[in-house]
């Protein structure tokens, strides 16, 4: 973009009023019917300030290009050339840091701003669904103690015929239980048109056939495309990590320390991307083998926050590829044991010394970890479709049945108005107790 034919305004929003500064003079708007007429080819230039800038750039979008700078890019532009605070200023420079840094502005795009405003939303709804189920089976127990505690899944599913027993059941609590089921109606209700709509919008994204080829739901890719819309805003892969992470932070000072910290990510990844983190531990999961990297990465037995980090940062770099050379899951698992076969063919002609056995042992693992990932893509036995009632991380996960009752129909169960319908998970068979010569075989208990 030529700067020299675009007239530039810097652009200062607070709560109720906004500050324009095209360089010379400074405007103060309080109403969207005061805005002036303003000459072709103008471009706004505003920080990042939530919902008081969102709301001004999508009226300004409407007739001109509008632009969100760098938050804390900005901050340090801002102190490099005054310590003075106020919003004139504010305004002034933020024209100035469009001028001198344009890379670090990104154009507005309501597409982004909505698919992450309906995330935290989703986030919420799932939390409030926690809650409410909760407090049902608290009232149920109470209300009904001879039948077992239902699990979330049958709760759910047989929501209806439990309200129609409750309002036959006399209790004092079965007010409240009737209050907490409406609640959790509209709640799951809600979510689902919340997460309906999440997706709708990841669907356009023409990412989304690419990331479809990837072991991931369509939840999971809408987190993944609203907070890396353009693949094109990052230079590298370390730069997509650290900004979809939000917690990679690169400590280096000299040679004497370089230290990369992945110690934190977004609330959003981090809560519905440890569902997949989850998943992968199982054995027939897709992304097994690159789970037991992240474990082997990860050594201590109790550092699951590492672990997962760990997970993540390694699919988001298949992920950059990916998006980055229009490649398939396949393509780009291939593409990437190439590259590190190379690496390893070069390492090895140098001089071997502990920095460069370290890097040929990260190498022959890696690459062990993406020919494993390819077989299983080839496998596609292993590829399991989603399920439409998908546990969420916060969630605690009820043990599934292992067997249903074969003289019952599972659309049609069986109800009594005495509540006595069974929606508990079937119980595990109890392991064997060691015996006392077992105890003693292994050495846990002397021998009398």
């Amino acid at each position: 973009m030529k700067q020299g034919k675009k007239h530039i305004i810097g652009w200062d929003v607070s709560a109720s009023f906004i500050i324009l500064h095209d360089g010379k003079n400074a405007l103060r708007i309080q109403d969207p019917k005061e805005l002036p007429e303003f000459p072709p080819n103008t471009v706004f230039v505003l920080e990042q300030t939530g919902a008081y800038g969102i709301r001004w750039a999508q009226i300004f979008s409407n007739f001109e290009e509008v632009y969100i700078a760098d938050g804390r890019d900005f901050k340090n532009f801002r102190l490099a050339h005054t310590r003075q605070k106020n919003d004139s200023l504010d305004a002034f420079y933020l024209r100035e840091y469009f001028l001198q840094r344009p890379h670090k502005c990104r154009p507005f795009n309501p597409q982004v701003v909505y698919i992450r405003a309906l995330i935290r939303q989703h986030i919420r709804n799932q939390k409030d669904i926690t809650m409410h189920t909760n407090r049902l089976l608290q009232y149920l127990q109470i209300i009904d103690p001879y039948n077992p505690k239902p699990s979330r899944y049958k709760l759910h599913r047989y929501i209806d015929q439990i309200e129609a027993d409750l309002k036959n059941k006399p209790h004092a609590l079965t007010d409240l239980a009737l209050s907490e089921i409406k609640k959790l109606k509209a709640c799951l209700e809600e979510a689902q048109k919340v997460r309906q709509e999440i997706e709708n919008i990841a669907r356009n994204h023409p990412d989304y056939e690419i990331l479809k080829t990837f072991p991931l739901s369509d939840l999971q890719i809408a987190v993944i495309l609203a907070y890396s819309w353009n693949i094109e805003d990052f230079r590298d892969k370390d730069g997509y990590i650290a900004y979809t992470l939000m917690g990679t932070a690169l400590e280096q000072s000299g040679k004497s320390l370089y230290k990369v910290k992945t110690d934190k990510a977004r609330t959003e990844i981090k809560g519905l991307l440890y569902t997949l983190y989850l998943q992968a531990n199982k054995e027939k999961h897709p992304l097994k083998p690159l789970s037991d990297l992240a474990k082997e990465l990860a050594s201590d037995r109790n550092n699951y926050k590492k672990r997962y980090i760990k997970f993540l940062s390694r699919l988001l770099e298949l992920v950059y590829d990916a998006r980055k050379n229009r490649t398939d899951y396949k393509t780009t698992l291939q593409q990437a044991i190439a590259r590190r076969e190379r690496e390893l063919f070069y390492t090895q002609q140098k001089e071997l010394n502990p920095t460069k056995a370290r890097k040929l042992y990260h190498l022959v693992r890696s690459i062990k970890t993406l020919k494993e990932l390819l077989a299983r893509c080839e496998d596609i036995s292993l590829w399991d479709s989603p399920s439409p009632q998908e546990p969420q991380a916060y969630l605690v996960p009820e043990p599934k049945n292992q067997k249903e009752d074969s003289h019952e129909e599972p659309n049609s169960p069986n109800l009594s108005p005495n509540l006595s319908l069974d929606l508990s998970p079937a119980k595990r068979p109890r392991q064997r107790r060691k015996s006392q010569q077992d105890r003693q075989d292994r050495g846990d208990t002397p021998k009398d």
